[in-house]
């Protein structure tokens, strides 16, 4: 998905430079590029680079690396544009050219160079341009906001362009779609809006967009329980995506159909479909695609009594979610420091900008040495302080990037992410030493029922006073607590068999069941089913082991609730 927006917003439909026949072929040769990119570059073959201008030939090499995207090797076309802006002077191409290698940049998660080229184009839309180009700008710095995590930035870009007097239908359709997958993320995008962004992008044939807004709306229409509308929207939206022959349109929508097939009670078709989806993508590239996949496959398993192969594919999810929030934690990090980065450097070409001011100052008043000493020691002084001041903060900054990274904020227990690799180091050592390690699964009973009945911040408070009552439990026995996702919760206990660990869970249910509602006569019962597996059983492997206490979590919800249950090969 990323190579299609990185290609498609790096189009630019506007010409420079018509000077002679040379010139005409470099701005046929722009017009046609995205639309006919052989024939493009035909045109540039045609031309003789001898008889080229400087500004032509900058116009040629921009063009040359533009078609360059699509040979697959995305390093070697950012390549070509970093080595054509090292020249290029201050002028509309050059933005043209920020805009391109921002796009590449962000796609190959270069963050640091990123924001430097952000920053960049940002500074030179603040002096006149050309409104065609400024909008291409915009569309360019829309999606570097929108993919590193700035929703709210995206928004203020996607308004300038809907607004902006010059906008044309396919910027108004490129718009309207970012526009979708930003409100989709909050679940606050709404009917009117999918068929208006359908509606503007049939007009300019942008056959992607139109592709994925069908798929949004099939997912709007399951989400609000319109199975009906959702089967007819969903033969559209297949229409619209075989033709365009992506990966990543064909994983989302059969997951989306598989969805829809479920909810109908076609179960057969339902899991052929979610089978379709993991088979189309082999090297796992689209893993939000192939998680719902799995997930849906698991509870047909589970459905079926066939738990063995609910396992396999519980077993799936779980590695993909944790490869997945592997990535975004150091795609996180990766942000932060490149925020960080950019941010000391404009620091340090501040301090760089006053030196030479004071070395010129120094140069021109040479009956007044003394003056310039005090003046260059008062600098030096600066610098040490603001080396120190960032020092401190950087320091300070990793701290607290290594708290998000591995706390979950509501509870300030360990996320998932942490919770895993310190079970995993757990593992080794506790394999080493030959001794068994326990893990606990716990998941709160009717939770949703408690969050409908008596709102949010009461389900949250639910949340943190039963990590309360376990960290008493936990702590003084060194024992692992961390939140797994939702209201599920686990506990891994080291040297320690399944027979100490269900009494350690019973103890840990009981003390749950005793905590008090905030306040005094509601009726508000807490509850806990726990699920119980150690290393005898599965081994040292510890996706086996989050399933295997997964699978017996399952058992408890399934007879009753409010029990402790351990896992059993007969499950």
């Amino acid at each position: 998905m990323h190579l299609i927006i990185v290609v498609i917003f790096l189009y630019a439909g506007f010409t420079f430079y018509a000077l002679a026949d040379d010139s005409q072929l470099l701005e046929k040769a722009d017009t046609i590029k995205f639309s006919d990119r052989s024939q493009a570059q035909r045109l540039l073959d045609r031309i003789s680079l001898a008889q080229l201008s400087e500004a032509q030939m900058n116009y040629y090499r921009f063009l040359k690396a533009y078609l360059s995207t699509f040979d697959g090797d995305l390093d070697y076309t950012l390549e070509r544009y970093e080595t054509l802006l090292d020249t290029l002077p201050e002028s509309e191409l050059r933005i043209r050219v920020l805009q391109a290698a921002l796009g590449i940049a962000s796609y190959r998660e270069k963050w640091q160079r990123s924001f430097e080229l952000a920053s960049e184009l940002e500074l030179l839309l603040s002096k006149p341009v050309s409104k065609n180009v400024e909008t291409e700008a915009f569309q360019g710095l829309l999606v570097f906001y929108k993919n590193v995590g700035l929703p709210e930035t995206a928004l203020i870009y996607i308004n300038r362009i809907l607004a902006h007097p010059d906008a044309r239908p396919e910027h108004i359709c490129f718009a309207k779609s970012k526009q979708i997958e930003v409100y989709l993320a909050d679940n606050s995008v709404t009917e009117t809006q999918i068929n208006e962004a359908i509606k503007i992008c049939r007009q300019t044939e942008q056959d992607y967009f139109v592709a994925t807004n069908l798929i949004v709306k099939v997912d709007y229409y399951i989400g609000n329980s319109l199975l009906s509308k959702a089967r007819v929207a969903a033969k559209k939206a297949w229409a619209a995506v075989e033709p365009v022959n992506f990966i990543f349109l064909k994983s989302q929508f059969l997951t989306t159909y598989a969805h829809l097939k479920f909810r109908l009670g076609h179960k057969k078709s339902a899991a052929n479909l979610a089978r379709q989806v993991i088979d189309l993508d082999k090297t796992e590239q689209y893993k939000a695609s192939l998680i719902k996949a799995y997930k849906l496959l698991a509870q047909l398993a589970v459905a079926q009594h066939n738990y063995q192969q609910a396992y396999t594919y519980v077993s799936a999810v779980n590695r993909l979610e944790d490869d997945f929030h592997s990535e975004q934690v150091v795609k996180s990090l990766a942000l932060q420091q490149a925020r960080f980065n950019l941010k000391n450097k404009e620091t340090h070409i501040a301090l760089l900008d006053e030196k030479n001011k004071l070395l010129s100052e120094e140069s021109r008043l040479v009956g007044e040495k003394a003056q310039s000493m005090v003046i260059a020691l008062g600098l030096a002084m600066v610098m040490v302080f603001v080396t120190l001041y960032w020092a401190f903060r950087t320091r300070k900054m990793q701290k607290r990037l290594r708290y998000l990274a591995t706390t979950d904020a509501l509870t300030d227990v360990a996320n998932r992410g942490y919770f895993s690799d310190q079970a995993t180091m757990a593992l080794i050592k506790a394999q080493h030493r030959g001794q068994p390690v326990a893990l606990i699964f716990f998941d709160l009973d009717h939770f949703k029922k408690i969050n409908d009945t008596h709102g949010h911040q009461t389900g949250d408070w639910v949340l943190r006073e039963v990590v309360k009552v376990i960290n008493q439990c936990c702590t003084p026995n060194h024992h692992l607590l961390g939140r797994i996702g939702g209201e599920e919760f686990g506990i891994l206990m080291t040297n320690t068999d399944n027979n100490t660990a269900l009494v350690f869970a019973e103890r840990c249910r009981e003390s749950i069941g005793r905590i008090e509602p905030p306040i005094t006569g509601h009726e508000l019962t807490i509850s806990a089913s726990f699920g119980v597996s150690d290393t005898q059983q599965v081994g040292y492997h510890l996706e086996h082991l989050f399933s295997a206490s997964d699978l017996a979590l399952y058992q408890a919800k399934k007879y009753g609730r409010n029990q402790v249950c351990v896992y059993s090969e007969k499950i």
